[in-house]
Parts: C-alpha cells; sequence; structure tokens
C-alpha cells in the first residue's frame, strides 16, 4: 500500500486529454531502481514494476487493485483505504499545505542532455519537499502527457493528492528526470520513454485464475 502511495505521489509531481499512453520510467528509491511501466487510459493507471507486481487505479470508483503475479492473486483497496494512506502522507510532509497553484518552477541555468532528451533544470520546494525536475520543452505535444496523470487524480480518493501535485500549466515541457527528497529518503524518477497508443481494456481486468487475498492474511 505504500508503495502504491509513493507511485502515485511521486509521479503527481512528474506527469491529464483523452489519449492512451505507454510510458517507461526508472524510478530510484534509496539506491535501489525499479524498472516502472505505466500505461494510461482515460481515468485508469495500471502500473508494472519490474513483472513482478501491477497496481490498477480507477479514479471513477477510488478503487486500487494490486496484481501479486508469483502468488496469482489480488487484493482490492477501497477509496477509504486509500485516503487514510494519502491523509497520512500529508501529515508525513507536513500540516501546512501550500496551494500548489501558487508554485513557481525558477529555472537554474543548468542544461544536461537525458536519455537523448535536450533538458533545462526548474527547482521548486513544494510543501517541505525541495524538487530538482529537469525539463525537456522541444518534446512534442508535452501537454497531452502532463495533463494524463493528473486526470487520473479527479476520482473520490485522489483528491487530497491534487494538493500535493504541480498543476499541469505550470511546467514549461516534459519533465524527463525529477528528484525530491521524502523524509530523508531520495526518490529520482527518470523518463526512459513516452508513446501515445492504443492500450487494450484486458490490461485494465483481473486475470481469471487469479484469487482474492483476504487483507487481514497479506502481513503474514
Amino acid at each position: 500500500m505504500t508503495r502504491t502511495i509513493t507511485f502515485i505521489a511521486s509521479l503527481a509531481l512528474v506527469f491529464t486529454a483523452r489519449g492512451d499512453y505507454v510510458i517507461k520510467e526508472e524510478l530510484e528509491n534509496s539506491g535501489q531502481v525499479q524498472q516502472i511501466t505505466l500505461k494510461i487510459k482515460d481515468t485508469k493507471v495500471r502500473e508494472d514494476v519490474g513483472g513482478q507486481n501491477s497496481a490498477i487505479i480507477d479514479s471513477n470508483t477510488g478503487e486500487t487493485t494490486l496484481l501479486l503475479h508469483a502468488q496469482k492473486a489480488f487484493l482490492k483497496i477501497n477509496p477509504e483505504q486509500l485516503k487514510a494512506q494519502a491523509h497520512a502522507l500529508k501529515d508525513l510532509l507536513g500540516a501546512k499545505a501550500e496551494n500548489p497553484a501558487n508554485i513557481e518552477l525558477k529555472p537554474t541555468g543548468k542544461r544536461e542532455t537525458i536519455n537523448g532528451f535536450d533538458t533545462e533544470e526548474y527547482t521548486t520546494n513544494l510543501n517541505g519537499v525541495q524538487l530538482s525536475i529537469f525539463i525537456a520543452k522541444g518534446f512534442p505535444n508535452y501537454q497531452k502527457l502532463v495533463e494524463a496523470l493528473y486526470r487520473v487524480q479527479s476520482g473520490p480518493a485522489m483528491d487530497i493528492l491534487r494538493s500535493m501535485s504541480i498543476p499541469p500549466d505550470k511546467y514549461p515541457g516534459l519533465p524527463i528526470r525529477t528528484t525530491e527528497s521524502i523524509m530523508g529518503q531520495k526518490i529520482v524518477v527518470l523518463l526512459d520513454s513516452a508513446q501515445e497508443t492504443d492500450v487494450p481494456d484486458t490490461d485494465f481486468i483481473i486475470p481469471s485464475d487469479y484469487k482474492e487475498l483476504n487483507p487481514r492474511e497479506t502481513g503474514k
């Protein structure tokens, strides 16, 4: 569950348009690196983590489904559980939440080529979290990508996360590498590729041979 919230919060800082997208990223958290594939279709997101686990988020219902591939099992997290986790995360970041609409991304003048993208560094501080964001201004139609994940936060369980997210219109381009530090943990999200393509509805369906786990048994 914590992993799901970290995913949402981190990518909310990074990356809404009616389109399907496949985004491949590298997530580094406290020295550990994971390969992430995001599939976005309207208000649904599927996150595949290194081929081991997946999370399917439906912002219309506020429900998150975790797929545990090794066990061929799934666990459903209802909106109230997700809200509780989001509130806990917000409390950790501080009770005085700054309005993201007032956030300004300030250019540092530093330029870097990252994964073939020409980027410029921007920095800001959001609710006590210092961010370094390398942005590709020349990425075509970047607005559609920047808006895609933000739209997913329009659901009943995601509203609190919007108060911790940088609005899409604040970005002058597509974020390629975002570095932040939360409670002493360094988190780096690196974009490898982003493609607008058709994502099948079946990617958001629980496999028929997966069995539901009892949440009380997950701690064993």
